[in-house]
């Protein structure tokens, strides 16, 4: 897996390429806590390129989205497609980290 961060906006951007699992749960956790010491308000995580998530990524996605919540910060992804995209569907990511086709419908979204 690799990760990139980026601003876009007025949002920080984690991309992630390639399989996110047990393996590089580390890589994720470290990537994640430098944008939450930043003091990010809305951290959009860009699965475009993600080719598989296991049962430890999606783990790691509902304890993040319990995080966020409770520091009163967002939490989005984008570009979920594919296989991924129906493993996070049957575990029902999308009823804890709001999901959007582009990072631009993300960032509207925090507004509302």
């Amino acid at each position: 897996m690799q990760i990139a961060h980026r601003s876009h906006r007025d949002a920080d951007v984690i991309d992630i390429t390639g399989q996110f699992n047990f393996g590089t749960r580390k890589d994720f956790s470290t990537a994640l806590e430098k944008v939450k010491q930043a003091g990010s308000t809305h951290v959009i995580l860009n699965f475009k390129g993600v080719t598989f998530v296991d049962s430890a990524a999606i783990g790691l996605l509902a304890l993040a989205a319990q995080q966020f919540k409770s520091t009163n910060r967002k939490l989005s992804l984008v570009g979920v497609q594919g296989t991924v995209k129906q493993i996070l569907n049957l575990a029902h990511i999308e009823q804890m980290i709001p999901t959007f086709a582009s990072e631009d419908s993300a960032i509207g979204a925090k507004a509302a």
